[in-house]
């Protein structure tokens, strides 16, 4: 199993600031708001790795009646039925299906 590692780091904000009842500089506010901003920035990066390296499972969906019709690339459908044929639809692009022929062996 993969251990995950966050980069992100809370060392930079201080969660006491700013102090109520005090006059609070601006450099307070600046630098915890550009720590937050740093650590969103580091969050969107790992998540992006986190899912450019996930399997994507294939959502299964309608048939479609062309090899143009509307789809979203991982989506599959198939016929079923007693008689046949059989066929697997895989979107393999936006908009972009292909299909095999499916028979016993």
């Amino acid at each position: 199993m993969t251990t995950l590692t966050s980069a992100i780091t809370t060392i930079y904000i201080n969660p006491n600031y700013p102090v109520s009842g005090q006059d609070n500089d601006a450099q307070g506010f600046r630098d915890n708001f550009l720590a937050i901003k740093n650590n969103f920035a580091t969050a969107k990066s790992e998540v992006e790795a986190i899912l450019a390296n996930t399997a994507v499972a294939p959502r299964i969906t309608t048939i479609p009646l062309t090899s143009t019709s509307t789809g979203t690339t991982n989506q599959i459908a198939y016929t079923t039925g007693a008689t046949g044929p059989y066929y697997l639809y895989v979107c393999v692009n936006t908009n972009t299906w292909v299909r095999a022929n499916l028979s016993a062996w």
